[in-house]
């Protein structure tokens, strides 16, 4: 039944995951007293689980197309762990609105390396992100750098997710349950690998105690949000133009906006405000721009 999934359906879904998946990974947090155990037992459940559902077709694999899953897995894990960091760090609202500059990335990365024709459109579609970043960042007041470790992270999570979203639409031969798993396995490790950042998770200090508080929560944030939230971008990634995908993504701004103002009371400046319209403006002119080519 899932083979049959409309992929514009299954990216529209993974957008309710994406949006509100800030909140249990926060609740999950708060109950691991800041341990990355917890987290990475998440990744490893599903991302094992879906693996070892993968191995009967891996030997009608090619060797190019595991390099290509797994390269696609190395980024989309990536992707997933800077985007916790942000969201373990920062606004939510903000940090969304940085990652989804994904569609400028995936724009360049075309153009430099997939040798796509560089059209007014697509021109027009980068110089628009990077206005609204400027915004963000304050090139008003002499600034165009993040201005935090969470903006920096929601940055870096948006050009792995192009890196990651890219490989998956080269694969010809895309096997939608092992690049999932690759992908949640990798961000598994990624989780161990951020308790090196500044004021991070620790993996220090983990017992039984810790646990019993959060098996539950284990469970739900790794059946409920990562592997079906993974596993939906995946499949309509590799099947949907990035311009349009843009577009379906960009219910996962709104979501993750108006779900962090209720449950967490944050709100976005004008300033945010005005630079989100023009970041979330990229994926429209690059829509445009699929159209006239």
């Amino acid at each position: 039944m899932l083979k049959n999934l409309n992929p514009n359906l299954a990216i529209i879904y993974s957008t309710l995951l994406w949006g509100t998946w800030w909140y249990p990974l926060r609740l999950l947090n708060q109950y691991a007293e800041n341990n990355a155990i917890p987290l990475t037992l998440c990744y490893a459940l599903v991302g094992i689980l879906l693996l070892v559902v993968s191995f009967k077709n891996l030997n009608t694999l090619s060797r190019k197309n595991i390099y290509l899953t797994l390269l696609a897995g190395v980024f989309g894990g990536a992707a997933m762990g800077f985007y916790n960091e942000g969201m373990f760090r920062g606004n939510v609202g903000r940090v969304l609105i940085f990652f989804y500059l994904t569609v400028v990335w995936s724009t360049i990365i075309e153009i430099y390396f997939l040798n796509k024709r560089l059209t007014i459109y697509r021109g027009l579609s980068i110089g628009v992100g990077f206005c609204g970043l400027f915004i963000i960042t304050g090139i008003d007041q002499g600034s165009f750098l993040p201005n935090s470790l969470a903006d920096l992270f929601g940055i870096l999570s948006g050009v792995a997710w192009s890196a990651c979203a890219t490989f998956l639409r080269i694969n010809k031969e895309l096997n939608v349950n092992f690049s999932t798993s690759l992908c949640i396995l990798f961000g598994g490790l990624f989780v161990l690998f951020a308790t090196t950042f500044p004021s991070g998770q620790t993996i220090t200090g983990f017992n039984f105690e810790i646990l019993r508080q959060t098996y539950i929560l284990i469970l739900i944030f790794a059946f409920i949000w990562v592997l079906p939230a993974y596993w939906f971008i995946c499949m309509g990634q590799d099947q949907i133009d990035p311009g349009r995908a843009g577009i379906l993504m960009m219910f996962e701004v709104v979501i993750g906006i108006v779900s962090a103002y209720f449950l967490a009371n944050e709100i976005i400046t004008i300033r945010e405000l005005i630079g989100g319209l023009f970041i979330l403006s990229a994926p429209l002119i690059e829509f445009r721009s699929s159209e006239k080519i």
